[in-house]
């Protein structure tokens, strides 16, 4: 006979993925439509854009030496926000930034999925570091198929080529020389619409 009576689970099992939503679930209003993509239908329980990115998490993916300017940018951005910032690295430890201060890192690249945090960012420093790792590839190649804003600086751009970005850019990917205030501002505003629904066209050639 079975462990358990059918329809029934044992006392504290979790409950089935893509079971029944809640009464509040149903109530949850649809994103708009952006550039006249809609919405993907396996994703629809995202609340209506508001502005508001407080407790959300955005994944760091240091690399040896990291550029201890553009990381305390990016620190005090995030936290004047409420957002949660998850430092992370291929192996766990201590990092050192380009200034000789330390690091602690938080979780490794496979150990944190991009599927638990909000958006990415890689800051500028010793980007062969990570380049050539391959947990560091899959995590920004998962990040971009679940249309999670990206935020690239200095020579993190490179892996626009491995996202199959080309050199003009494109909606969804903050990038530049250096973190600024504008750099920050402009993934705050990408991260308050949940998802980068321009790039839905392009997710199906991503191998993660």
């Amino acid at each position: 006979p079975p462990a358990h009576p059918a329809g029934r689970r044992p006392q504290g099992a979790a409950p089935p993925l893509g079971g029944a939503l809640t009464q509040a679930q149903t109530q949850i209003a649809p994103p708009p439509d952006v550039n006249g993509l809609k919405k993907d239908p396996a994703l629809s329980l995202y609340a209506v854009p508001d502005g508001d990115v407080k407790g959300r998490v955005v994944a760091i993916l240091l690399n040896d030496k990291v550029n201890a300017a553009d990381l305390l940018t990016i620190l005090q951005a995030l936290k004047a926000k409420g957002v949660h910032a998850k430092l992370l690295y291929s192996r766990m430890g201590e990092v050192t930034a380009d200034d000789g201060s330390t690091l602690t890192i938080a979780a490794t690249f496979a150990g944190a999925p991009s599927l638990t945090v909000d958006a990415v960012i890689v800051p500028c420093g010793n980007i062969a570091d990570i380049e050539s790792c391959g947990d560091a590839r899959y995590y920004l190649l998962e990040a971009y198929k679940h249309l999670k804003p990206i935020a690239l600086a200095g020579d993190a751009r490179r892996f626009k080529a491995l996202l199959n970005i080309d050199s003009q850019g494109e909606e969804g990917l903050v990038e530049a020389d250096n973190v600024d205030h504008h750099f920050m501002d402009t993934l705050l505003t990408l991260m308050a619409a949940h998802r980068v629904w321009s790039r839905a066209g392009k997710i199906n050639a991503i191998p993660a």
